[in-house]
C-alpha cells in the first residue's frame, strides 16, 4: 500500500515537472500567477511600445508608405499588412493621409498574462488628405479624438501590438472575448 503511494505520488510530481517545464513561458506565468511579477516594468515597455508604434504609423501614412522603420515597427504582420493596404488604397488616388498625433493618455492596462494584456488610450490625431506628388492639402486638418484598444502580445521579451480597435471618444468599449496564454 505504501509503495502505491509514493508510486502514484511520485507519478504526479513527474507529470506535473514535465507541464511546467514544457511550457513555453511556465517560470514567468508561474511569477504572474503568485502576484511575483514585475508589473510596473511591463506596463512602462507597453506604454513605450505603444508610443513607437504610434510613431511608425503615423510615419508610414505621412510618407506615403515608405518602409524605414519598418523592421522596429512593433506591430504583428498582419498589422502591418492592414496599415499598409490602407496606404496603398489612397496611393491609388494619389493622395496620402497625414497623421499627425496631438495627446497619447493610456486608461488602462490589463496582463491577461506575463505575454498577453491590453491596453486602453485616449489620442487625438489632426488628420488630413494631401495630393501625393504636390503634397498640397485637399482637406483641412481636423482633430479626431479617439480611444484605442490595443492588444499586445511579448514575444522574445519585446512587447507588439496584435491588434487595435478603434472607437470614437464617448464609444463604450466592449469587454474582451479573448483566451487567456
Amino acid at each position: 500500500m505504501k509503495k502505491t503511494i509514493m508510486a502514484v505520488l511520485a507519478g504526479i510530481i513527474l507529470s506535473s515537472s514535465v507541464s511546467f517545464f514544457s511550457h513555453e513561458n511556465s517560470l514567468e506565468n508561474a511569477a504572474f500567477h503568485l502576484g511575483l511579477d514585475k508589473r510596473s516594468a511591463e506596463e512602462k515597455a507597453i506604454e513605450e511600445t505603444l508610443n513607437l508604434f504610434n510613431k511608425h504609423f503615423a510615419t508610414f501614412f505621412n510618407t506615403g508608405g515608405n518602409l524605414q522603420g519598418l523592421n522596429e515597427f512593433p506591430a504583428a504582420n498582419m498589422v502591418k499588412r492592414r496599415i499598409f493596404q490602407e496606404i496603398n488604397e489612397w496611393s491609388k488616388k494619389d493622395q496620402v493621409i497625414v497623421y499627425d498625433k496631438d495627446h497619447f493618455e493610456l486608461e488602462t492596462i490589463n496582463m491577461l498574462s506575463p505575454v498577453t494584456a491590453f491596453a486602453v488610450a485616449r489620442e487625438v490625431w489632426f488628420l488630413s488628405v494631401q495630393d501625393r506628388n504636390t503634397r498640397k492639402h485637399l482637406s483641412p486638418s481636423k482633430a479626431n479624438p479617439i480611444r484605442v484598444r490595443y492588444l499586445m502580445k511579448k514575444v522574445n521579451g519585446s512587447w507588439g501590438v496584435l491588434e487595435y480597435e478603434v472607437f470614437s471618444e464617448k464609444d463604450d468599449i466592449p469587454e474582451m472575448n479573448i483566451e487567456r496564454s
